[in-house]
């Protein structure tokens, strides 16, 4: 019985896929970073796996010419549901795929196929709805900076759409549950980890005066007579509302 640690995200995951489909072995589970582990009593060991970009990137394409780019990124999403067992639930629907081929597009009556179906629309989904609910502001240190708490991890699918966006501004996008930051530098996007907020941010004075016209245009746009709190909570749940500027008391 054995375990595999893998660092750096999905690209790590799948080089523990990729060992695994070597070894011809059935792990009994994942390990995701450094986190240490008691020593099991049964004799289960941990392998380490070393992240090789060259192997994350061959069975990619390994598995897309085997069934779909679609099926692919579907996993790729649900991986960053972090639901706890998604590691052990993505290697059966990697197997799962490599073994029945394009046919597990049609497969949504197998339970595995289903689950990572639907984590991974749920994912895709909030990270769409975010690329609308981010609101940056502008910091006296010279930078944009907005602030998130989204239930799935979804740094990776933002920051591509973000560098895109805004390619003219230093900004950064600080996941506050995870302590997690896409920053970008006008060169390129990258992920750190460990990002705490030690202290209130501090806003320029045109953004402050920015935040406080457009708190007025949103509260004088809006038409009392057609006031429905149940359906603007669909379009935008209040978990959402915490970094959303029009939601905030007007000073």
């Amino acid at each position: 019985m054995q375990r595999y640690r893998y660092q750096d995200g999905f690209e790590g995951f799948l080089c523990a896929v990729s060992l695994c489909l070597v070894d011809g072995a059935e792990p009994t589970g994942f390990l995701r970073g450094t986190v240490e582990t008691e020593p099991d009593l049964f004799g289960e060991t941990v392998i380490e796996i070393a992240t090789d970009r060259q192997t994350a990137l061959q069975f990619r394409e390994r598995f897309m010419k085997a069934v779909s780019q679609p099926a692919f990124a579907t996993a790729r999403y649900a991986f960053h549901s972090q639901r706890a067992d998604v590691e052990l639930l993505l290697w059966r629907y990697f197997t799962l795929g490599l073994k029945t081929g394009k046919r597990m597009g049609n497969m949504l009556a197998d339970r595995d196929v289903a689950t990572v179906d639907k984590l991974g629309r749920g994912v895709a989904h909030e990270a769409h709805k975010y690329k609308g609910f981010i609101r940056f502001r502008e910091l006296k240190q010279g930078f944009l900076y907005a602030c998130i708490e989204p239930q799935a991890d979804i740094l990776v699918f933002l920051a591509p759409h973000f560098v895109q966006r805004i390619g003219d501004r230093p900004w950064m996008i600080h996941d506050m549950q995870r302590a997690q930051a896409a920053i970008y530098d006008l060169k390129q996007w990258r992920l750190l980890q460990g990002v705490e907020s030690s202290s209130t941010p501090e806003y320029t004075q045109i953004e402050e005066e920015c935040t406080e016209l457009w708190q007025h245009y949103f509260k004088r746009m809006a038409i009392k007579e057609r006031y429905n709190p149940k359906l603007q909570q669909q379009h935008v749940p209040l978990r959402s509302r915490k970094y959303l500027v029009e939601f905030e008391p007007i000073k």
